[in-house]
């Protein structure tokens, strides 16, 4: 509760506003950010959205989506961020349920960076942030790192690449992170 208290305060005071998005999407969005794990998403047998049956592996694909969705309606800055829920299948066909952070900009990849760089400092002043280079489709190969905190796989972040952009529909640069509530707790 007191690191969703900071992360309520500090992201905030960084100019974002805290989305809620559906824990299903479509199994297309499931797949397009599927960095924490390759197993299959599991499936909803009663979707309550047309065409969104999948449980969630990620909240990019959401946040994207709610990023869209405010282009469409001309909002001129579209900061956002959410703490929610994703699943993971498990081989006994239960989900694990971990606790993430996800965020979306129309800053560039440095800024991001810092607005997580403050965040970890407000909730781990100590913490050791180290940010690594990753592949992953969504994100632009020359602008996209892994976040470890204490030599733990923390987290993602990059600017979302051309095929991304494409994908969600996005007339805007947009840049993404995701973080572990584990990591930074």
């Amino acid at each position: 509760d007191r690191v969703l208290e900071i992360v309520r305060r500090v992201l905030p005071g960084a100019g974002f506003d805290e989305a809620m998005t559906y824990s299903v999407v479509s199994e297309e969005d499931s797949s397009a950010f599927n960095l924490w794990t390759s197993a299959p998403p599991l499936r909803s047998s009663t979707p309550m959205l047309k065409g969104a049956d999948c449980l969630r592996r990620s909240l990019i694909p959401s946040l994207l989506s709610a990023r869209r969705v405010n282009e469409s309606l001309s909002n001129a800055v579209i900061e956002l961020f959410e703490t929610a829920r994703v699943y993971w299948p498990e081989n006994d066909g239960l989900p694990r349920e971990e606790l993430m952070l996800g965020i979306t900009s129309g800053g560039d990849f440095f800024s991001l960076k810092g607005v997580i760089e403050a965040l970890v400092e407000a909730i781990q002043p100590a913490a050791t942030l180290t940010v690594r280079d990753t592949s992953c489709d969504l994100l632009d190969a020359t602008h996209s790192a892994e976040l470890w905190i204490h030599d733990q796989l923390s987290g993602y972040f990059g600017h979302v690449s051309e095929a991304g952009l494409k994908r969600f529909s996005l007339r805007a640069p947009a840049t993404v992170a995701e973080l572990r509530f584990s990591a930074l707790a």
